[in-house]
Parts: C-alpha cells; sequence; structure tokens
C-alpha cells in the first residue's frame, strides 16, 4: 500500500477526517511515549459509533484479542457491526476505555487544565457533532499503560507509555468511518510521561 495522506496532530490538539472503507490508518508516535485517543464513527450515521468496552469483550469471546490489544472494533449496540481490523500494531498493549476528561484533571488537582475531551469537542465540531451527541467515554487510546487490577477490584493503574519513537498501530476501515483523534494533552498524570508530544498520521491505499 501507498500514503495517500499524512499529516501531524500538534500536541495537546484533536483532529477529525474521514477515512473510507480499504484504506489504511496508520497511528505513529513521532517521538515515542505518547497516548492517541481515538474514536470512530460510520460516515453515513454518526448514530453508529465504536464502542471500546464493548468491541473488548466480543475481541475476547471470539479469540481476536484483548481489551489491551484489540484484532477487531465493532460499533456500539444496536449496531454491532465491525468498523475496523486491526492490521499492524506494534506496540501490542493499548487501552479500551474512557479518555480524559474535565473532571478528571480536576481530580488530579489541575483544575482548569486541557483535556481529550477539549480536544475531541474541537476536533467534531467540523462535523456538526457535539460530545452529548456521542458515547464519549469509550474510546480506543493507542499506547495508553493502563491496567485494570483484579486483586484490587478493579483498580485502574497507569504508567508511562512503553511505545518507542517510529512504533505505530494500523486499522484496515472495514466501512466508511469518520475518525477523531486526539493528541493527549495530560502531563499532570504518568498516561504521557508527563511531557505531551505529537501524533503523526498516514492513510494509506
Amino acid at each position: 500500500m501507498k500514503i495517500v495522506e499524512e499529516f501531524v496532530i500538534p500536541k495537546c490538539t484533536g483532529k477529525a477526517f474521514r477515512l473510507d472503507r480499504g484504506r489504511v490508518l496508520r497511528v505513529i508516535e513521532p517521538e515515542g511515549g505518547q497516548v492517541a485517543g481515538l474514536m470512530f464513527f460510520n460516515a453515513h450515521n454518526y448514530k453508529e459509533q465504536f464502542m471500546a468496552e464493548f468491541s473488548g469483550s466480543l475481541s475476547r469471546f471470539t479469540g481476536l484479542g484483548t481489551r489491551y490489544a484489540m484484532g477487531k472494533l465493532f460499533s456500539k449496540v444496536p449496531f454491532e457491526n465491525l468498523m475496523l481490523t486491526v492490521t499492524d500494531d506494534k506496540v501490542g498493549k493499548h487501552f479500551a476505555g474512557p479518555h480524559c476528561t474535565t473532571r478528571m484533571m480536576a481530580l488530579l488537582k489541575a483544575p482548569g487544565h486541557r483535556s481529550c475531551t477539549d480536544n475531541f469537542t474541537d476536533a467534531l465540531r467540523e462535523f456538526g457533532l457535539e460530545l452529548q451527541d456521542v458515547y464519549s467515554p469509550s474510546v480506543f487510546n493507542a499506547f495508553m499503560n493502563a491496567h485494570i487490577d483484579p486483586e484490587r477490584e478493579g483498580t485502574i493503574t497507569y504508567g508511562p507509555p512503553t511505545g518507542k519513537k517510529g512504533d505505530y498501530i494500523e486499522f484496515r476501515a472495514e466501512m466508511d468511518v469518520l475518525v477523531a483523534v486526539s493528541a493527549c494533552p495530560d502531563d499532570v498524570s504518568e498516561v504521557n510521561g508527563h511531557v505531551c508530544k505529537e501524533i503523526l498520521i498516514q492513510v494509506l491505499a
């Protein structure tokens, strides 16, 4: 496949764009150690949205992956359609779950700090979407090093990302999708190693 589009998402910002069926989205760590929050929508019906936890469960039930390394990404109930397939993954550890929000940053003792909520709000505005219209807590947190500890009543622990410079994950679109990407702006917790960086996007066809 050849690169047909390439652009940088600057640190602490977000961007939304369309990915046609059959094309491949490559999300790259130019410097390493940066989380990219990903939302996906059916490009022809925004009510059909990717649901991370649901996809994690389906991946586990069907033997296609886990909540930390999905092989297939599905839309939420009642649609339950295959949206994307992971075709290459150089890191192998991600997290299906919430993105950072205004309330989360306040709880981290950083009230008013920019969050992925702000990034997604800015990115989706161009397409006439507001976060109140989407199942926004459920995203694919590419490169996030998070773990649900079954010995501590499901406590989620976070560490710095394990992705290195040049690492990436690829998704093949199984339908026309609207993609929203947040270069996570959290430099308060360890999720980005306390230093926010840009994300590189490539579209291959």
